[in-house]
């Protein structure tokens, strides 16, 4: 195993706690998930099911059968387990103690590599938080892990997300077509990335 493969399994064991303050004053922590934030996690995602389902992966399952407490342990059990193993990093947005959405990322440690993904409830949405997160996520990954890229498929059609790709120095690559199934069908998706050169440059 690389270098960087055995320095993931050493580090994630669980998720590192990272914070940051938006330019709103927000205090905003990314931590490993808890069974505890099961409730909020399902009022949360209930709550904003028309601004997130149309972009989430698809299930036969309905939108409040996927978010029931049982599903939010399986989730994060299969998170810690994924972490132990250095395939990922999975962290609860925490906003005031409760949490405000969710960063998720895949990591390939042999290639240097990542994909992103994230949530953030709608009201949280125009506060920066979201944007903090992502820079607390990049911020680890090119320094603390050494990982050299991060992907992003963002669905076409996800306005919000491509702003904050744009805003956070993302390049777009070009358009996936037919890529997954989301919401109630397939759906192209453009694909994102940030290369660790150019996030050293631009700091």
């Amino acid at each position: 195993m690389s270098e960087l493969g055995v320095r993931l399994r050493r580090v994630l064991g669980a998720a590192p706690t990272l914070t940051g303050v938006t330019d709103h004053g927000v205090a905003v922590m990314m931590r490993t998930p808890r069974f505890s934030d099961a409730d909020t996690w399902r009022e949360v995602r209930l709550a904003d099911q028309a601004l997130i389902e149309p972009f989430w992966d698809h299930s036969t399952l309905s939108w409040a059968e996927r978010h029931t407490r049982r599903a939010w342990i399986r989730e994060c059990v299969s998170a810690r387990m994924r972490m132990r193993a250095g395939g990922g990093l999975h962290t609860v947005i925490d906003v005031d103690g409760r949490l405000a959405g969710q960063c998720d990322v895949w990591l390939d440690g042999f290639h240097g590599r990542s994909e992103l993904g994230l949530w953030v409830g709608s009201r949280h949405a125009r506060a920066g938080v979201g944007t903090t997160a992502i820079r607390l996520a990049i911020g680890h990954l090119f320094g603390e892990l050494g990982i050299e890229r991060i992907a992003a498929p963002i669905a076409v059609g996800n306005s919000a997300t491509v702003k904050l790709a744009q805003r956070l120095g993302f390049t777009r690559e070009g358009v996936m077509r037919n890529y997954m199934r989301v919401g109630d069908g397939r759906r192209d998706h453009e694909l994102w990335s940030l290369v660790r050169d150019d996030w050293v440059s631009a700091r």
